[in-house]
């Protein structure tokens, strides 16, 4: 898709006629229409008049490659899973810093092979590639990290105040607005990339029953849409900047900052999915990105990749 015409008509503030089009393009009024009516199906609010021409509407929700500002980009309408489309290009070759979107996956997936809902032109659905100098016992750190950028961008472009579940989740209100899955491709000593998936429930304005009291979105939360492009416009740089800070300084440079917003701290929790359960109160966050987690026994540091927690009476936070 040639997005000439959509960049005419971001560039005016009122209407701007085919023929002025045109002439600007070098294309007849014919082809002018046509890359309106393109335009229009991929979403973007275009007012006709006659006599005046074409408008832009102000508020456009569209995804595609050219709403997104990034180089290293490889945008789908619908696909898999971000995560998966990384690693097919990571395994041909790609270079590091390539970012996946899509505006649907068909088989998105959470944490611990749980699936993750997708629904079509209301959620980011991204994932980062990235090739860190870190050794593979810390890529669960990505995780930690990713979400403390994530956290950061929405609570700036929302005024809320969105928190961490350890590892992995955005919350706010109890309900889960974020999910992060980050999958890592290593030998013994040497991490080759990880992918860090993010999915954001951005204008969905219901869930399935079976979720619909433990998610919940940014228009649910404040009323108003949002453009996905500008959520991931902003989120992108923070993440690559958040990554080169962690690269060089380890997870030491997020630990004061991520118990500041863990969600987890002081509450009763348990751990499922290890050898032997521990359950008691969460510390928040050691310099590791483990979570500490007080009991009758003593003190536990917990690693993410190894359990999930939980609070004691299932309920969500």
């Amino acid at each position: 898709m040639n997005f000439d015409v959509l960049r005419l008509l971001k560039e005016e503030n009122g209407y701007i006629s085919g023929e002025e089009i045109g002439k600007k393009l070098g294309i007849s009024r014919a082809a002018v229409w046509k890359n309106i009516t393109k335009l229009k199906a991929m979403g973007y609010n275009i007012e006709s008049v006659s006599n005046r021409g074409y408008k832009l509407a102000p508020f456009s929700d569209v995804l595609n490659e050219y709403e997104i500002k990034y180089d290293n980009l490889v945008y789908m309408e619908e696909t898999d899973s971000t995560n998966e489309e990384c690693k097919r290009r990571a395994a041909a070759g790609c270079d590091d810093g390539l970012l996946a979107v899509c505006s649907r996956q068909t088989a998105g997936k959470g944490r611990l092979g749980r699936s993750w809902q997708a629904e079509k032109n209301a959620g980011v659905y991204m994932s980062l590639l990235s090739k860190p100098d870190i050794m593979p016992f810390e890529a669960p750190q990505i995780t930690l990290t990713a979400g403390v950028a994530v956290r950061r961008i929405l609570s700036e472009m929302t005024g809320l105040d969105f928190y961490i579940k350890w590892p992995n989740d955005i919350v706010i209100n109890g309900k889960k607005a974020v999910g992060i899955l980050t999958e890592m491709n290593a030998e013994m000593q040497k991490v080759n990339y990880i992918v860090t998936g993010i999915g954001i429930n951005v204008n969905n304005t219901a869930f399935p029953p079976d979720i619909m009291q433990k998610a919940t979105s940014l228009y649910m939360e404040t009323g108003v849409s949002f453009k996905r492009s500008d959520i991931i416009n902003r989120l992108v740089p923070e993440l690559i900047d958040c990554f080169d800070t962690f690269e060089k300084n380890g997870f030491t440079a997020f630990a004061d900052e991520y118990n500041k917003y863990c969600a987890n701290t002081g509450r009763e929790v348990k751990t499922v999915g290890g050898k032997t359960e521990i359950r008691g109160i969460a510390r928040g966050v050691n310099e590791r990105g483990e979570l500490i987690i007080s009991s009758e026994g003593g003190e536990a540091a917990v690693l993410s990749g190894e359990v999930s927690v939980r609070l004691c009476d299932d309920r969500y936070i």
